[in-house]
């Protein structure tokens, strides 16, 4: 029709639509190999001979050797923690902080180092301070009843008396003592008390171990 301009589709040629595809499966392929090779950890943990060994077949072993060990630990610190909750027993950063700092200071005296120590027992900071956290946790849920008298101490010293440093003063080795017998003791009640709470507890395992 006159004064009708007329529209021309521009047409892409076979060849360049052809490549184009090509280089969008080129580039999906680098992905998922740059994926699989970034994430392979999650599924295989090593390679023998170009051979690998799957993380599953590494979890089962894993759980054939220390898998009742580890999860009754998990078991003792959920029952531990959901007690410290319920009793509203906490422990603040700034006790934390200080149960560290006595420790390296003690450690310090003795010509160690903590870093040290950790590191030659395949432990970080943070798994330390965890420990210290479920330490002291159980000693404020149970501690407080656990006393050590004079006499005490002094028995054992008196039967100990050769495993004690010459150069340790009789204050020191009392105190040393006070300690060891106050974690015996507390050890002792733990047991007990956490019997009882595994009694009283619904635990289902759904493994079997």
């Amino acid at each position: 029709m006159p004064g009708k301009i007329s529209e021309k589709k521009t047409k892409i040629p076979m060849f360049v639509k052809s490549n184009r595809k090509k280089i969008i499966i080129g580039v999906i392929v680098i992905v998922v190999l740059v994926s699989v090779y970034l994430l392979k950890g999650l599924f295989i943990v090593a390679t023998v001979n170009g051979e690998p060994i799957l993380r599953t077949t590494f979890t089962k072993e894993l759980e054939k050797k220390d898998g009742k060990q580890v999860l009754n630990s998990l078991v003792t610190k959920s029952l531990i923690l959901q007690e410290a909750n319920k009793q509203k027993v906490t422990l603040t950063d700034a006790e934390l902080a200080q149960e560290i700092k006595s420790l390296e200071d003690s450690l310090t005296k003795q010509g160690q180092n903590l870093d040290q120590l950790l590191q030659a027992q395949g432990m970080t900071r943070a798994d330390l301070n965890e420990q210290i956290k479920m330490q002291k946790t159980i000693e404020k849920l149970i501690g407080k009843d656990v006393k050590v008298t004079d006499k005490e101490i002094q028995d054992y010293i008196d039967k100990n008396k050769d495993s004690f440093p010459e150069s340790n003063s009789a204050d020191e080795n009392k105190k040393v003592v006070k300690q060891q017998l106050e974690q015996q003791k507390l050890s002792d009640k733990f047991q007990t008390w956490i019997a009882d709470l595994e009694k009283k507890a619904k635990i289902n395992y759904f493994v079997n171990l």
